[in-house]
């Protein structure tokens, strides 16, 4: 009986050693994979404001007389920006960022094809790069202006794909509850949208059009 007893104490000791070994397992997996997301989020949060305040207003195509420098809708944004030089051959590229269906829910995935040579269908020959996976609401908005260049209100489709809007901004949420979170995404697009000629602006011209003098709904 006493031989029973103390293998049936070791064998609880054991089993609860081993229970606490794999609760341990998997904290320490599920908090790598936390910060792994959470360094994901950060790096395409910087990525895309880099790439929206070096939009350029160059033409992609034309469609009949009118000359498309940019679309945007809620869900799909396309637009002529440099690349980084590590994944470029150099010189601006046309370039798209979207939401469409993935493996296990919505995706945001960019594509981008030279603008060099382009035509209709190249930004498809090549699979997307997915950024962010199982996204749930997400939006690209769009402030607009007036035609002496004063900003408006924000907009989530732009009618104007002759021209580049002022700023751009991506609402997005996350369908998993894990605590991560998509940091608000505003950024001025450093031309001046409302010219025959686009120009540079300065730091100043862009805090004046994003905050003085509008109706901006932000």
């Amino acid at each position: 009986m006493e031989l029973l007893l103390a293998t049936a104490l070791i064998a609880l000791i054991m089993s609860m050693a081993y229970g606490g070994f794999r609760a341990g397992v998997r904290a320490s997996t599920s908090g790598e994979e936390l910060i792994e997301e959470t360094n994901r989020i950060r790096v395409v949060h910087q990525f895309l404001r880099r790439q929206i305040v070096n939009v350029r207003p160059l033409i992609i195509e034309q469609d009949g007389d009118e000359l498309i420098r940019f679309e945007g809708q809620p869900e799909r944004m396309r637009f002529v920006a440099p690349m980084p030089g590590y994944l470029s051959f150099g010189g601006p590229y046309v370039q798209e960022l979207r939401l469409e269906r993935g493996d296990e829910g919505v995706d945001l995935v960019f594509a981008y094809a030279l603008l060099n040579g382009y035509e209709p269908g190249n930004l498809d020959i090549d699979p997307p790069i997915t950024l962010i996976e199982n996204v749930g609401a997400a939006r690209f908005e769009y402030l607009g202006f007036t035609e002496d260049g004063e900003s408006t209100t924000w907009v989530d489709g732009w009618d104007q794909p002759d021209r580049i809007p002022l700023s751009i901004a991506l609402d997005l949420e996350f369908e998993r509850d894990n605590g991560l979170f998509w940091p608000e995404l505003v950024t001025p697009v450093v031309v001046d949208s409302g010219g025959a000629a686009p120009r540079s602006l300065s730091v100043d011209d862009v805090r004046e059009r994003m905050f003085g003098g509008g109706n901006s709904g932000r």
